[in-house]
């Protein structure tokens, strides 16, 4: 029995119905069953890699004298399972992960779970001003459960899917922006317990390039690349795999990201650290906009310098355009935003300047991080894939290129003798 391997369970993890029943009934002080017409639905297709996200649907069947209208008729389940990397791995590389990789991946897989658990407790007590879903229960990774643990959390309904190879309009990501800076300032409130159990610490960058990179950029990177962008970008495309393989393969250079806030004499900050479409919730309006409903998946959150959040949101979030346009507004944005959401009492842990500096720095570091879940979305598009898929992809490869250039004469301690 493993996480790795498919079980009889929800979505082929440990986690059964009778399990989920159970929790809604202690939860809910209900004796009420799902029914026999109750419904479940993967909503979490390569919107994750450590977790299978499921929305149940219930047919409450309930003793006569409750009352039905106090129960959830949706509602979301985020078990913990290893069963949706053997789809993350063929991003990173030609071939699916061996058994030997995914039982070095099982520890890390639980660790993040139990984070994420913690992490919800923090913000159930400090209720920052970032839209979260609405936690209904938390089970832990322990001896006694070592197999199944779950998240659930009521069913946010009309949500608009914003696939990774779309863009966020400009006009839109305002309270997105709002809600990461008021989160990571829900850092300053948290202990140093609470550090040490509901984050990856100090070191996240170095750490994913490591577990999913090793000492090599993704071997399938370029062809990739190629096949998106056309062979007329090749020579662009082989300077950013130079630039991939000299931050992969250098333990210096991961080792300076773990303590880029330290290198710019700022302390660090909670950062989300996975900030891309799939956990940023949106539904539409009426009038065609996107409205933020919610932050979700807290596994990777970190202690770091403020730029890494940033630099994910307009590498993933933004055409190549409106990123290069809107890149001193954003960071004016965040700022004011991440001081606002202090307490009184807490002094601001970063300047503007640091903030930017931290931006520019941790910027190629998202593109390496992100860019190969981009690809892989365009690529599941077919032959024919969208021209904004195409500038985004092609901008990320400029801009890539560029701020290196540029780090590498403002920074030039930070990459050694590279």
């Amino acid at each position: 029995m493993s996480l790795y391997e498919p079980a009889d369970g929800l979505l082929g993890t440990h986690v059964t119905w009778h399990d989920v029943e159970m929790e809604m009934q202690r939860v809910l002080g209900t004796n009420a069953r799902f029914g026999a017409n109750r419904q479940i639905r993967d909503i979490g297709d390569m919107k994750g890699f450590m977790s299978k996200i499921a929305m149940i649907q219930a047919d409450w069947n309930f003793p006569s004298q409750e009352d039905f209208r106090n129960l959830p008729d949706r509602i979301a389940v985020k078990m913990s399972s290893e069963l949706s990397l053997y789809d993350f791995s063929t991003l990173v590389s030609s071939e699916k992960w061996g058994v030997e990789k995914m039982k070095s991946m099982t520890s890390h897989v639980k660790e993040l779970h139990n984070r994420e658990v913690h992490m919800y407790k923090i913000l159930g007590r400090e209720q920052p001003d970032c839209p979260t879903v609405n936690v209904l229960a938390l089970e832990e990774f322990t001896e006694y459960t070592p197999l199944k643990a779950y998240i659930i959390s009521e069913y946010i309904p009309n949500l608009h899917d914003v696939a990774m190879s779309d863009n966020v309009p400009l006009e839109d990501i305002w309270a997105v922006v709002d809600g990461i800076a008021a989160f990571s300032a829900m850092g300053e409130s948290m202990s140093d317990e609470e550090i040490k159990t509901a984050t990856n610490g100090y070191g996240y960058i170095a750490d994913a390039i490591e577990h999913f990179y090793g000492e090599h950029s993704p071997d399938n990177m370029r062809q990739n690349l190629i096949d998106v962008l056309g062979v007329a970008f090749e020579e662009k495309v082989d300077e950013a795999m130079d630039i991939f393989e000299m931050i992969c393969g250098s333990p210096e250079i991961q080792n300076n990201y773990s303590k880029v806030s330290q290198y710019l004499g700022h302390s660090p900050v909670l950062m989300h650290s996975d900030i891309w479409p799939s956990n940023l919730l949106f539904s539409r309006s009426s009038q065609g906009h996107l409205e933020f409903e919610a932050l979700i998946d807290f596994q990777t959150a970190s202690m770091s310098s403020p730029g890494l959040d940033v630099a994910c949101l307009m590498v993933t979030c933004l055409s190549k355009t409106d990123r290069r346009a809107c890149k001193a507004d954003l960071l004016d944005r965040y700022y004011a935003s991440f001081v606002k959401s202090l307490k009184p009492h807490q002094p601001i842990p970063y300047t503007r300047k640091q903030l930017e500096d931290s931006y520019d720095l941790c910027f190629p570091a998202a593109i390496i991080l992100m860019l190969p879940f981009i690809l892989s979305f365009s690529l599941r598009l077919g032959d024919v894939i969208p021209e904004n898929s195409i500038d985004k992809s092609a901008g990320l490869i400029e801009d890539l290129i560029a701020v290196h250039k540029s780090n590498l004469r403002k920074f030039p301690g930070f990459f050694g003798s590279c």
